[in-house]
């Protein structure tokens, strides 16, 4: 190893709350959180402050033990009693994280969110100070998956009630139970860094002595200062840049998962625009129409990959080894590129209509890439008889949730936050806080129901997963288009980060430079 370890890293957006119920994405932040689980090199929940669970027989009760040597930053001891605050804080009425749906299915979380409970109902305890119960309505195979999930950190109760409205408003006023804590000092609108949390319980695995976060408003100025050696990481945005550097060593293209998505608003203020798109041949027409590889290459590039289905490739497997859930989607049909079937289709929703020539208006992130597949996706849409896409640009809200759709399409991305095509599917049930386009089957949202209930990673509850996304995708309640995967440049010398294709994107807390 090198002597100096200090990493510099980019961003596009400032550091604006440290407080884990205030995140919609944690970026770089998550190398200060961490929970019962982590995700582990292979993408599955590992055990971290827990040191063992114990689950009843109908694996509806799991008893964690935690270890009795972790601590936060400022020396406290880490507790069970740091959990239950931290998980009714995240559901409380003045709180309300944006992500708190990951928490139904523990026990009344779901009466929780629909106010007919308090927090101090959900079905979380600490009998003992090293011991966490955690009650659930039914069983769920995906738990530890989704418990590696930052937003299941524990939070410290003593500093937040110490600190009242100002708690994780500044670094001065957060602690951490991650490998780096943010630092108090140095930090600007433009910069912010993290360095090693002296009193984390693996310290010695723990080898950057700094972690330079650097916020960019223009991708120039970023790659200058990459050509310069200030930065170890630089993002390749342009489809030439990705065709100049794929072959040199500092090359690397990052799958992920997560999906772009077209989102419908059926009922919006225009009656003859609803009626056309409330029309399942429409949405069928618009998916039919579409060419994701072109639509994909023309701004991810060539390692993007088109949507097979909303579930993303390499999510997750079924039992022995069997097909990666995203190739074995039933209905990839309705996403196949069959533009003659697509205006056939077209032509008969809008006679149905009774519409002629219409025109649908369709947001975007104010962002490179979104404006490149907004553009792309007009040209493409265009193609259908009579239609006219008017583009509509909506900004970047840091730490907000999406608002009311105000557009009649909608260009969105959808992650999933835990390996497990539920993370996906559950995110287009009816009461669901993402189905920002309002899209609704009793049939679809049974089906999740069934899967949600399932005690194992079995058979049944795979194949209750793949009739969900048939339902959908049959209906086309969303569109999925392609699964992106990001391109960098980064430092060679740079080794052992470990990056995640599900959660947390990055963990750095075993990682180093070598000469």
């Amino acid at each position: 190893m090198t002597k100096k370890q200090v990493v510099t890293l980019a961003t596009s957006r400032p550091l604006t709350t440290l407080d884990t119920d205030k995140m919609t994405e944690f970026g770089r932040l998550n190398n200060t959180i961490e929970g019962l689980y982590t995700t582990a090199d292979n993408g599955q929940a590992a055990l971290a402050l827990a040191q063992k669970v114990k689950i009843n027989a109908s694996k509806t009760t799991y008893t964690f033990t935690l270890w009795k040597d972790s601590y936060w930053s400022n020396g406290d001891r880490i507790t069970a009693k740091d959990f239950v605050y931290s998980w009714q804080r995240a559901l409380a009425p003045q709180t309300k994280a944006p992500n708190a749906d990951l928490f139904t299915g523990i026990h009344n979380a779901r009466k929780i969110l629909a106010g007919k409970l308090p927090a101090s109902e959900l079905g979380v305890s600490a009998p003992g100070k090293f011991k966490l119960v955690v009650h659930l309505d039914h069983p769920m195979a995906e738990l530890p998956q989704r418990l590696a999930y930052p937003l299941f950190g524990p939070q410290n109760q003593r500093i937040a009630e110490k600190y009242g409205k100002k708690y994780a408003t500044k670094p001065q006023y957060q602690v951490y139970a991650g490998p780096f804590m943010v630092a108090a000092q140095g930090n600007t609108k433009t910069h912010w860094h993290m360095v090693p949390n002296p009193r984390y319980w693996d310290k010695q695995h723990v080898y950057l002595q700094r972690i330079n976060v650097d916020v960019y408003n223009n991708t120039a100025s970023m790659w200058q200062d990459y050509r310069k050696g200030r930065l170890d990481e630089v993002r390749l945005v342009s489809t030439q840049n990705i065709k100049s550097y794929q072959k040199q060593t500092a090359y690397t293209a990052r799958p992920y998962s997560k999906m772009v998505i077209l989102n419908y608003r059926q009922q919006g203020p225009n009656p003859s625009i609803n009626q056309l798109l409330q029309q399942r041949l429409a949405r069928l027409a618009i998916s039919h129409i579409l060419n994701r590889k072109k639509l994909g290459q023309a701004s991810y590039g060539v390692t993007s990959l088109p949507a097979q289905g909303v579930v993303p490739a390499g999510l997750s497997r079924g039992q022995k080894g069997t097909a990666d859930f995203a190739a074995a989607q039933p209905k990839q049909k309705t996403l196949a590129y069959q533009p003659r079937l697509a205006k056939q289709e077209w032509q008969t929703a809008r006679r149905r209509a009774d519409v002629k020539n219409i025109t649908l208006s369709l947001s975007y992130l104010n962002a490179p890439y979104s404006l490149k597949v907004a553009k792309e996706l007009r040209r493409q849409l265009t193609q259908l008889p009579g239609l006219t896409i008017k583009l509509k640009s909506r900004e970047w809200a840091v730490n907000q949730s999406d608002g009311p759709t105000n557009t009649d399409l909608t260009l969105a991305t959808q992650h999933a936050q835990y390996a497990d095509p539920l993370a996906m599917l559950a995110l287009f049930t009816s009461s669901n806080m993402a189905n920002t386009g309002h899209w609704s089957s009793a049939a679809y949202d049974k089906l999740i129901a069934q899967a949600s209930n399932a005690p194992s990673f079995n058979n049944r509850r795979w194949r209750t997963l793949l009739a969900a996304e048939s339902r959908l995708m049959q209906d086309q309640g969303v569109t999925p288009l392609f699964q992106p995967a990001s391109t960098y440049l980064v430092n060679p010398k740079l080794n052992g980060v470990q990056y995640n294709t599900v959660g947390t994107q990055s963990n750095f807390k075993e990682a180093y430079f070598v000469k």
